[in-house]
């Protein structure tokens, strides 16, 4: 074979490998692009399943259906954690796909057309923050009521009074509260997949990476008190975040800015100032309740100074991202002070889009601020 013919054959080899590799990424892309499509449909097809298998075969006893490792002879009737929690978990992941897209769609996207929004950008947009509205209000009412019967109501001392027990021992109500809320967030990094990114995407993807991380550490651990606090401290102030961009799609600017007055308040109370408590009892507190080295895991105790700094390095990743943002939001009140404009800086997509033709009208927006 002469050197020509082997330069052909390679050729040909090389564009028929790129041909096979262009064809199996274009199938990977529609499959992901058909889950897209296609949420509420395999969502609910999966539930149907699962609820099937629960009635008629597990006898409702399915793990995916119903909590698991109840305490045997418990009073109270409570619960410990276990490995087939994973399967509840994994339910509301589900489950929450189902709902999402349905509250989406059916309760929300009628709202946009009342009030005449007209860009498809800004109306899918509404439709995601108002989701995360309705969800955070409900989130954050259950976790306050369940630490509302909890000892660590208002009381950090009891993050570590009697630990593990009566910390391993969860009520039906607290279990229950925890793994949904994990479902949630873990079901939030398929969303923030789907969605149109942002400017802040990577930090999102750490946020939502880090969070996880704690829930399933504090579950395992038995430091769902802790997480119960911080869960509520941080969904709070969403409400409002969420709540103001939704009044901003309508254009109901007046009740947006004072949306955004109490998104101000409480993000500061909460994100900084409460959750720098929880923080320093993790870290100080702790100490005056625990030896140094209570790691006893054939009894639930998972307390060392190891795992302590570990929890206050992931807690401090997430303040710095709340720290972060909270910059952002100063730039936001400057604009409102000095400008009367109140636009979100981390999104590419939310001051354009007025008529439908989002891309003509940033660039115009760009051309105008250069100019």
């Amino acid at each position: 074979m002469t050197m020509k013919e082997k330069t052909a054959n390679s050729a040909h080899v090389q564009a028929k490998t790129a041909t096979k590799t262009a064809h199996h990424s274009s199938t990977i892309s529609q499959a992901c692009q058909w889950v897209v499509d296609n949420q509420a449909e395999w969502s609910l097809v999966l539930l149907a399943l699962i609820h099937a298998y629960d009635s008629l075969v597990a006898r409702k006893t399915s793990s995916f259906v119903h909590l698991k490792h109840q305490i045997p002879g418990d009073a109270e009737g409570r619960y410990y954690r276990g490995p087939q929690d994973i399967y509840f978990t994994l339910y509301w992941v589900i489950a929450f796909t189902l709902i999402r897209v349905t509250v989406m769609n059916k309760v929300l996207k009628p709202i946009t057309s009342w009030y005449k929004v007209r860009s498809s950008r800004k109306v899918t947009r509404f439709c995601e923050q108002g989701w995360l509205v309705i969800y955070y209000i409900l989130s954050n009412s259950a976790g306050l009521y369940v630490m509302s019967t909890q000892p660590h109501w208002l009381n950090t001392r009891h993050f570590w009074i009697g630990y593990p027990d009566g910390h391993r021992q969860m009520t039906a109500l607290m279990k229950t509260y925890y793994l949904v809320q994990m479902g949630f967030w873990f079901q939030q990094i398929f969303v923030l997949m789907i969605e149109e990114k942002r400017k802040d995407f990577a930090v999102m993807v750490t946020h939502h990476i880090v969070t996880c991380s704690l829930m399933v550490m504090s579950m395992f651990m038995n430091y769902t008190r802790i997480g119960n606090a911080i869960l509520c401290c941080m969904d709070f102030s969403d409400i409002f975040l969420s709540g103001t961009k939704c009044l901003r799609y309508l254009k109901m600017e007046k009740a947006s800015v004072a949306c955004f007055v109490s998104f101000f308040v409480s993000w500061i109370y909460t994100r900084h100032y409460l959750y720098m408590k929880i923080m320093l009892s993790i870290i100080f507190e702790s100490t005056h309740y625990l030896d140094n080295d209570n790691w006893y895991p054939e009894r639930g105790s998972f307390y060392n100074r190891t795992i302590i700094l570990t929890f206050a390095a992931l807690l401090a990743i997430l303040q710095g991202l709340i720290i972060y943002w909270f910059t952002l939001v100063l730039k936001i009140v400057y604009r409102i002070i000095f400008h009367s404009n109140l636009e979100d800086s981390r999104s590419d997509s939310e001051s354009s889009d007025d008529d439908g033709d989002g891309n003509a009208n940033e660039k115009s927006l760009k051309s105008k601020k250069t100019s």
